[in-house]
């Protein structure tokens, strides 16, 4: 095995490992947001700050998990598919990038925003508890327009991502006929006042995830033809 197949192998099983821990990702929020945390009924906005100030631990464990690790996970995911992709210049996978791209800044820029908004609030919240309020409730709309309050974005790289795959052939046809589910989920979000639209897009990405980074990793160990790689 010479030196450009074992780092292309290299380079699958890496994939492969972050697409999976991009769904470990989507597993530890929820334990994290649904499970441990429980903001107390009928607490009213300050409340709410006073609760998350005192559980600020997990909170910033969640939302660094949630925003800025993915984020990381997702620049190597496309890095791994750029190059596993047998035409990446072809147009769909080329805008698949583009799209994912995108998604890796919105990600980080929404870590990077709610966390700094927290410690903001925290500090306003002992002196001026308004201007705290106010903060809380403009942090919250920003992070929530660029992270996962619509998630076309994502939607659009997954969509992309499957309809050139099945453009390609390079993965088998029902992953990416999973993907073009995941990818319509996601783009539908823009009707954001519809009931369920992002769990199901964030429970069919999941799946989609392990899916992916299981083949990766099997096409890494040779066990399925890795001539994806370009």
């Amino acid at each position: 095995m010479d030196n450009s197949t074992t780092s292309g192998v290299a380079l699958l099983k890496t994939g492969g490992w972050a697409a999976i821990g991009m769904a470990l990702c989507y597993i530890s929020v929820a334990v994290i947001f649904f499970g441990l945390l429980a903001v107390p009924q009928g607490a009213d906005t300050l409340g709410r700050i006073q609760y998350l100030q005192q559980e600020y631990t997990l909170v910033a464990t969640g939302y660094g998990i949630g925003y800025l690790l993915f984020g990381v996970l997702l620049a190597i995911l496309l890095q791994t598919l750029q190059q596993a992709v047998p035409n990446k210049h072809a147009a769909t996978a080329a805008l698949a990038d583009r799209f994912g791209n995108v998604w890796v800044v919105l990600m980080m820029a929404s870590g990077m925003v709610v966390l700094i908004g927290l410690d903001k609030i925290f500090r306003l919240a002992g002196s001026d508890v308004v201007q705290a309020v106010a903060l809380y409730h403009s942090s919250g709309l920003l992070t929530d327009a660029l992270g996962g309050g619509i998630e076309l974005v994502g939607g659009l790289w997954v969509l992309l991502l499957s309809i050139a795959g099945l453009q390609q052939q390079w993965l088998p046809r029902a992953v990416h006929l999973l993907g073009l589910l995941v990818g319509s989920l996601g783009i539908l979000t823009v009707l954001h006042t519809a009931p369920y639209l992002k769990e199901a897009f964030g429970l069919s990405q999941l799946m989609w995830f392990i899916w992916l980074g299981v083949l990766l990793l099997s096409s890494g160990t040779g066990k399925h033809n890795s001539s994806a790689l370009s």
